[in-house]
């Protein structure tokens, strides 16, 4: 007997705590200890009932295992706390909601569903939230199984990324879509949809040990003030359920730069108040449709009536109503690129001619070069703090022209959230920038690393 006890308590001791990371843990112990448990009984009392016998072994296997967890939890603390809630099945790998310590300022990247295998520049140590894009709702609450948003979320290579995204301490969320107005309108007129949508986002929250959830409600126009009371009463009522039940996570809704100016879905003060943070997707202040060539994100312009509206002024509509420490700052790793009549600022754009095209960064890249066009030139507009490209079209002998986001205008926006007190700055979307680093080691001069941050370095 006394040395099966102390082959027990040698096992209770030394076992790793590591190993309990991938599974689920009193379960584990209840199994470990039950032969030895049923060898402890047979010796001790060998006249018993088998009855007797399995009664006594079950009693001991518990015993032991509970003993065992206790022994656990009061040499780890919070690192066993860490490893028991949640532990959940992802496919073949158990992921767990990641604990690194808060840096300064947020690094939110969006990774969409169809750039998942342009990843491998990401700066995983310095991006502080991956935010999956996307799983889509459905008007009646249920989310769209079939669509390679969801499909993709549940694959192997989702996990595989998102345990990179932990392993780095970065945290992970999946974006949750509801684009088209009818369908806005009718799930926040049902009360019974919005409860089923809440119920089975946190479900997936859990099953994929994830950190928490962005919401991207985009309504276009003015559903009236009270849709946007329903639509603040549906994020409160989520975000304390979800913040309830996964302790620690996180809720962003993503909104139009222009809400805080015109009346919109959100009401940007209560949403503050109850969520974690609010994504400002400060792009898209011109879109394809321009009549003149012009930066879809602008930093200023303004005020001297350039442009009908800008980033900075943006911000400080939104911080009229609402915290800067909420306040992330989205930037568009993306441009417009437009047929004009002349490349310079604010030429007419041609398309009658020519359709405008949406270019990624790395596309841009590797396309509108002096290297790659014959004819090629390139400037910076002061006002918006963006440089341009342009070149001329050899099939069509027309000029086309792009405003990008690069090193020195990403640098400015950095700085100006950083002015601002901002919780920091947003992606729209991490992929755009697939085989180059320059972007992520400017992120990195700006905001730091969160291995840093863990350390206490920062």
């Amino acid at each position: 007997m006394g040395l099966d006890i102390i082959k027990v308590f040698g096992i209770i001791a030394t076992t790793p705590i590591i190993s309990y990371r991938k599974m689920n843990i009193l379960p584990n112990l209840i199994y470990k200890y039950k032969p030895i448990s049923q060898r402890l009984v047979t010796s001790l009392l060998p006249t018993k009932t088998n009855n007797s016998l399995e009664t006594i072994t079950t009693f001991l296997t518990f015993s032991l295992a509970i003993l065992s967890l206790l022994i656990i939890v009061g040499s780890t603390g919070s690192q066993v706390q860490q490893t028991i809630s949640p532990l959940v099945a992802s496919l073949n790998t158990k992921l767990h909601q990641t604990t690194t310590a808060k840096k300064q300022y947020q690094v939110y990247g969006y990774a969409p569903y169809w750039t998942f295998d342009k990843l491998d520049n990401v700066d995983f140590s310095t991006l502080t939230t991956l935010a999956y894009f996307d799983i889509k709702l459905n008007a009646d609450g249920s989310l769209q199984t079939d669509d390679p948003g969801y499909t993709t979320f549940m694959s192997d290579q989702a996990t595989t990324t998102f345990q990179k995204a932990h392993d780095a301490g970065a945290k992970v969320n999946v974006t949750v879509s509801l684009m088209q107005n009818n369908d806005i309108l009718a799930f926040l007129d049902n009360p019974q949809a919005q409860e089923q949508a809440s119920n089975q986002i946190i479900q997936q929250v859990k099953n994929r040990g994830i950190d928490g959830v962005s919401l991207d409600v985009e309504y276009a126009g003015n559903p009236g003030a009270d849709y946007q009371k329903k639509f603040t009463s549906f994020v409160q009522t989520f975000s304390a359920k979800l913040h309830s039940q996964v302790p620690d996570s996180q809720v962003t809704v993503a909104v139009y730069a222009g809400s805080a100016r015109d009346q919109q879905l959100y009401d940007l003060g209560k949403l503050a108040q109850s969520t974690d943070a609010i994504f400002m997707m400060a792009y898209d202040f011109a879109t394809s449709s321009a009549e003149n060539a012009q930066p879809t994100a602008p930093l200023y312009g303004y005020k001297k009536g350039k442009y009908p509206y800008d980033v900075a002024t943006a911000v400080d509509d939104f911080l009229k109503v609402m915290p800067a420490n909420k306040l992330i700052l989205g930037v568009p790793y993306y441009g417009y690129n437009y047929p004009v009549s002349q490349p310079e600022v604010k030429s007419q754009t041609l398309s009658y001619w020519a359709s405008p095209a949406v270019q990624t960064y790395s596309i841009a890249q590797e396309n509108v070069t002096a290297q790659t066009q014959a004819a090629y030139r390139s400037g910076w507009d002061d006002d918006a703090k963006v440089s341009w490209r342009a070149y001329q079209d050899s099939a069509t002998g027309t000029w086309r022209m792009i405003f990008l986001e690069d090193e020195k205008s990403l640098g400015i926006k950095y700085d100006f959230a950083k002015s601002k007190n901002l919780a920091g700055v947003g992606i729209w979307a991490l992929g755009f920038d697939e085989g180059h680093r320059e972007l992520w080691s400017l992120l990195r001069e700006k905001f730091g690393t969160n291995l840093a941050d863990s350390r206490g370095a920062l």
